[in-house]
């Protein structure tokens, strides 16, 4: 797994400086952002990254304690990785996170006693590839 989230991270930082966006570690020690990017207009946004193995899971599960609150600025960037194929990158907004479907965005809301345990998933399987699209980096960058 680890290896996966080294290669993740090396990915999508290369796939983002390609849509000539200006990368950055997270240095603050912020739990739940991975980098933060600069868009040409100045405006800055995290991204908090995500791997799929699609070999082994059809998920990502997504702790609300360590993303913390949906906002216009968060991201998830999601990296599919296929066996024999490229790796994907999506740009998901963490708001959409809020608006769950019940499909591919499930909100798993936990009672008071185990809130520690709610999260977010997003699950990735042959019908969700198109609503996915939606979010790959060449349809998001415009909107940063």
């Amino acid at each position: 797994m680890q290896t996966f989230c080294k290669y993740a991270q090396h990915f999508t930082k290369f796939e983002l400086m390609k849509a000539q966006l200006e990368v950055f570690q997270n240095e603050s020690g912020r739990e739940g952002v991975d980098f933060i990017i600069k868009t040409n207009t100045g405006n800055y946004h995290e991204l908090y990254l995500q791997t799929v193995n699609l070999e082994k899971d059809r998920s990502v599960k997504i702790s609300k304690s360590v993303l913390g609150e949906p906002k216009d600025n968060l991201w998830i960037a999601l990296v599919l990785f296929m066996k024999e194929m490229e790796p994907v990158l999506y740009l998901i907004p963490s708001n959409q996170l809020a608006k769950p479907d019940d499909y591919i965005f499930i909100d798993n809301e936990q009672i008071e006693r185990f809130k520690h345990l709610s999260n977010w998933e997003i699950k990735v399987f042959t019908k969700a590839i198109p609503e996915l699209s939606k979010f790959a980096l060449n349809n998001i960058v415009g909107q940063l």
